[in-house]
């Protein structure tokens, strides 16, 4: 199976090469992490660059706020819907629900229509609204994967951490088990200056960096830095510097052994 090139700056280095072809990937991470540009990214990028043509479903903003938060970064999502090469949908979890378990329903012809190769829903944590308990939940969030593959999509889900800070970085909902690939997002303090992290948890089937890097939403979208050198306790949101054993000697806090 091939991998997917994401178009994202020093993304696809960390995955050896980019994500597999029809995986599905959670984004978690709190408010204001990037979480929705990085999926718009993935899938301009797939437009725009590499003959892909995706599918953008928001369940909260309406259209007209995703197409202007994207021109802000360059992205003309208007203009490739109108070449056929993407398309913006507004709806509710139970109607997306309903649609992906219908053969041939309006879902299926909309990627039909277009081509479609990849999909990004913003957010999946909003499928919460129509389950009766965590057994319902986990059997939703495995129809969404599995007719995303039926359709042979390269999904992304972006899923809300409500911890800005902390320990908390588990996917409570069971999507951790039935997603390919899982993506942190988070804010961590530096110097009493706030800098965002990002690591990657899982890559199904292929290696990946087990680094935790710095990344940055700037004027052209996602970009991928340098990774935290010197520093433990980023995952926690906690970091304190890592003081090598030559370090200690000479500040004469510790004994070279005879």
């Amino acid at each position: 199976m091939k991998k997917v090139p994401s178009g994202i700056p020093g993304f696809d280095q960390l995955l050896a090469g980019g994500i597999y072809e029809r995986s599905s990937t959670v984004i978690g991470g709190p408010p204001g992490a990037g979480k929705t540009t990085f999926g718009l990214h993935f899938l301009y990028g797939g437009a725009t660059r590499y003959g892909e043509p995706g599918i953008f479903i928001t369940f909260e903003e309406f259209p007209e706020t995703i197409y202007r938060d994207a021109l802000n970064l360059g992205w003309d999502l208007k203009k490739e819907e109108e070449a056929g090469r993407l398309k913006v949908i507004f709806t509710s979890p139970s109607v997306l629900k309903s649609e992906l378990e219908r053969e041939g329903g309006l879902f299926d012809q909309l990627v039909a229509s277009i081509d479609a190769r990849r999909v990004v829903i913003d957010s999946v944590t909003l499928m919460e609204q129509i389950a009766e308990g965590r057994l319902e939940l986990r059997a939703i969030y495995n129809g969404l994967v599995n007719g995303f593959k039926r359709l042979g999509l390269t999904s992304i889900l972006t899923a809300e951490v409500p911890w800005l800070f902390g320990d908390r970085t588990s996917l409570e909902s069971g999507l951790g088990f039935l997603v390919d690939n899982i993506l942190l997002l988070r804010f961590v303090e530096i110097e009493s200056e706030l800098e965002t992290a990002l690591t990657v948890l899982k890559v199904r089937g292929s290696a990946h960096a087990k680094d935790i890097r710095r990344y940055h939403v700037g004027a052209h979208g996602i970009e991928i830095e340098t990774k935290f050198a010197g520093r433990q306790g980023i995952l926690t949101g906690f970091p304190s510097r890592t003081v090598s054993a030559e370090t200690l000697l000479q500040e004469g806090l510790i004994k070279k052994r005879r």
